[in-house]
């Protein structure tokens, strides 16, 4: 019994070998993929300063009402179009979100310390930014 098992040689398959190794390439490809495709750019708004957008709720200087929020007004080409990835890189995570029938999202951006106005951006249901507008 014991020649027996030492004798014994594994019967590996030249074949299945092959796809174990296409196997692996193509779940290294696919995380390559994912990778890629999950960096976005951020949206360029001429003049808009982003480390002042992100101090300005604390700090209280209404740069998001008197500069910020015309300059995204003025210059929506750039930011309509954008995914909500990069619009979060660009603006930082929205004040509040709302989702709507048809699956449309609403991004609201709290632009003065007394919260009582709103950058909002709307979304399709695709993901694209299709609206912005300042709401009282």
């Amino acid at each position: 019994m014991i020649n027996h098992i030492l004798l014994y040689k594994p019967n590996i398959d030249k074949l299945s070998t092959k796809t174990f190794i296409l196997s692996i390439k193509f779940k290294y490809f696919a995380y390559l993929v994912v990778v890629l495709c999950s960096c976005y750019p951020t949206p360029k708004v001429q003049g808009f300063d982003q480390n002042q957008w992100e101090k300005d709720l604390v700090e209280c200087n209404n740069y998001r009402t008197k500069q910020g929020a015309p300059l995204l007004i003025n210059q929506k080409d750039v930011v309509l179009g954008s995914n909500q990835n990069e619009i979060i890189s660009l603006l930082g995570s929205p004040t509040k979100q709302r989702l709507d029938k048809r699956n449309r999202k609403f991004f609201f951006y709290q632009l003065n310390c007394e919260n009582t106005i709103e950058l909002s951006i709307r979304f399709n249901a695709i993901g694209a930014a299709k609206e912005i507008m300042i709401v009282n």
